[in-house]
C-alpha cells in the first residue's frame, strides 16, 4: 500500500483516499466510522487510507481523535469541496441524508469523477431519481453506486439472491421480518422529509410497485401492491401479516435486483423467474395487533395523507416522542434490538427453501453492512467494475464476490455483540417455527420495552464517537 510520501512520485491521477465517509459524524455515520476503525485496527487488517468528511471540522477532529487508526479530516460542505472529495477517493461512503435534500450532488460528483458510490437510503423516491438520471452514465462508465447497503435492504436483498441462486427460477418470494429498534434523530428527520416533499406526480412513483424496475412480463398484478389490510398469511394461515417497518423499500429493491440480473444477463448469475411474486410482511399472532399495524403504518393513497401524516411527526418530535437530529438510540438500547426474517421462496420446479436471517440491532446492522460493501468493492470489484457499472442494489453489485462471508466475519466494531447469520435450507419453515418465533420476539419485546419505559435504559444518546 502506497504511503502518502510516495504520492508525488506516482504516475497518472492518483486518489488520495482508498475510501472516504462522507456524512461522519451524523448517527449512522458515527456507527459507521467506529465499525470501520474497529476493523481496521485489527492486527491483520490491510492499512487503507481513508478519512472522515462533512461540515463540521470540529467535529470531525474529535472523532478522529477517538480512532484507533488514523484517518484523515476532510471537510466537505459545498458543491466544490464534495467534488474535491470526490476525485480523491476511491470509495466513497454517502451517510448524509436525508437524500432527497442533499444526496444527489455526491452522486454527481461521484459518476463525473468516476468515483465508486455506496449508499444506505431507503427512500424509493430518492433511488427513482437517481436511476433515471444517472444510470446509464454510471453504466457507461463502470461506475457502481451502490444503493439501499444498509439494514434497509441488504439482508432482504441478500437472503433473496440465495434463494434464487438455489432454486431459480422462482414463482415465489415472501419474506417476513420481525425485529426491534429505535429510531435516530436523522432516521426520524427523513421519514418527515419524504413526506414533505410529496407531490402528485412523486406519490405515483412511490405507490407504484415497480418504480425501481423489474416489473413482470404480465404487468402489475393485485398481489403485487402494498399490504393495506390485515388478512391470513397465504403460507401460515394462523398468524395475520401486516407491513413490516421496511417493506415498502424492500419489496422494491428486490425487484429492481431482479431487473438488474435480467438486463446485464450474466452468465452466472441467478434467474429470478418471469411470473415472480415478492411480498415483504411482518407477521402478527393475533388480528387485532395485525390491523393496528396496517392503521398505524399506513402507506398515504394522496397529498392528503401525506399532510397528516407530517403534523402527526411534528406533534411526536414536539412531545419528546422521538429524537432531536444528532441523537439515536444508546449502547445500552441497541443491545436490546434485534432483525430477524424468514424468506421463503418457491419455485417453478415446486421445490421450496428459506433462508432465516438473525443480526444485531438495525443501525449496527448498517455499519456491518456497509463497510463490508466498501471493503468488497475495494478489494474484489473495482478491477472488474466496468462489467457491472450502474444504479445497483447488494444483491446484484456483489454477486461472485465474499459479501455475504463478509457480513458475518465480525461483530459490531469486533465487539462480543451478536453477529449476522444468514442459514439457507431447504423446504420452508414449519408454522410452530414460526409462531415460536414471533411468541419470542414479542417476549424480547416487551423486556426492551419494559426497561426504557421504566428508565432504566435510556433510549436516546449522542453517539460515542462524538461524546465528550
Amino acid at each position: 500500500m502506497m504511503d502518502f510520501d510516495d504520492l508525488d512520485e506516482a504516475e497518472g491521477p492518483v486518489r488520495f483516499h482508498d475510501l472516504v465517509v462522507f456524512g461522519a459524524t451524523g448517527y449512522t455515520g458515527c456507527l459507521v466510522v467506529e465499525h470501520l476503525d474497529a476493523l481496521l485496527a485489527l492486527p491483520d487488517a490491510k492499512p487503507y487510507r481513508w478519512a472522515i468528511a462533512g461540515r463540521n471540522e470540529e467535529k470531525l477532529r474529535r472523532m478522529a481523535l477517538k480512532c484507533k487508526s488514523t484517518p484523515r479530516v476532510v471537510v466537505a460542505g459545498t458543491k466544490d469541496e464534495i467534488h474535491e472529495m470526490a476525485g480523491d477517493c476511491r470509495v466513497l461512503l454517502a451517510l448524509a441524508g436525508p437524500y432527497l435534500e442533499c444526496g444527489e450532488e455526491v452522486v454527481k460528483a461521484c459518476v463525473e469523477k468516476q468515483t465508486h458510490y455506496i449508499d444506505v437510503s431507503g427512500e424509493v423516491n430518492f433511488m427513482h431519481r437517481i436511476i433515471q438520471r444517472y444510470h446509464n452514465v454510471a453504466k457507461q462508465k463502470g461506475v457502481m453506486l451502490v444503493q439501499c447497503a444498509g439494514a434497509v435492504s441488504s439482508p432482504d436483498d441478500i437472503s433473496g439472491y440465495m434463494l434464487a441462486k438455489k432454486l431459480g427460477p422462482l414463482v415465489q418470494l415472501r419474506e417476513y421480518a420481525f425485529g426491534f429498534g429505535l429510531q435516530s434523530g436523522g432516521s426520524f428527520g427523513t421519514g418527515l422529509a419524504v413526506v414533505e416533499h410529496m407531490l402528485p406526480d412523486t406519490m405515483k412513483v412511490f405507490q407504484h410497485p415497480f418504480c425501481l424496475g423489474g416489473e413482470r412480463k404480465g404487468g402489475v398484478r393485485p398481489e403485487d401492491g402494498d399490504c393495506r389490510e390485515a388478512e391470513p398469511d397465504k403460507l401460515f394461515p394462523s398468524v395475520w401479516v401486516m407491513p413490516a417497518y421496511a417493506s415498502h423499500t424492500t419489496s422494491r429493491v428486490l425487484r429492481r435486483t431482479c431487473h438488474l440480473f435480467e438486463e446485464t444477463t450474466l452468465d452466472d448469475g441467478p434467474r429470478y423467474g418471469d411470473s415472480l411474486n415478492i411480498v415483504v410482511r411482518e407477521l402478527a399472532l393475533q388480528q387485532k395487533d395485525a390491523a393496528y399495524a396496517v392503521w398505524a403504518n399506513p402507506i398515504p393513497a394522496d397529498i392528503k395523507d401525506t399532510l397528516k401524516q407530517t403534523k402527526t411527526m411534528e406533534e411526536l418530535r414536539k412531545r419528546g416522542l422521538a429524537p432531536m437530529p444528532g441523537l439515536g438510540p444508546t449502547s445500552e438500547a441497541r443491545q436490546l434490538g434485534f432483525m430477524e426474517s424468514y424468506t421463503v421462496a418457491g419455485a417453478e420446479t415446486g421445490e421450496w427453501a428459506h433462508v432465516h436471517f438473525t443480526g444485531p440491532e438495525g443501525y449496527e446492522v448498517t455499519a456491518i453492512t456497509c463497510v463490508a460493501a466498501a471493503f468488497a468493492l475495494l478489494e474484489e470489484l473495482e478491477a472488474d467494475a466496468t462489467s457491472r457499472g450502474g444504479v445497483l442494489t447488494p444483491a446484484f453489485a456483489f454477486h461472485g464476490s465474499t459479501f455475504i462471508e463478509r457480513l458475518q466475519a465480525h461483530p459490531f466494531a469486533a465487539g462480543s455483540g451478536t453477529r449476522m447469520r444468514f442459514v439457507l435450507c431447504d423446504g420452508r419453515p414449519e408454522e410452530q417455527q414460526v409462531t415460536a418465533a414471533l411468541g419470542s420476539v414479542a417476549e424480547r419485546k416487551r423486556i426492551a420495552n419494559e426497561r426504557i419505559g421504566a428508565g432504566t435504559c435510556k433510549a436516546w444518546g449522542i453517539p460515542t464517537m462524538l461524546a465528550t
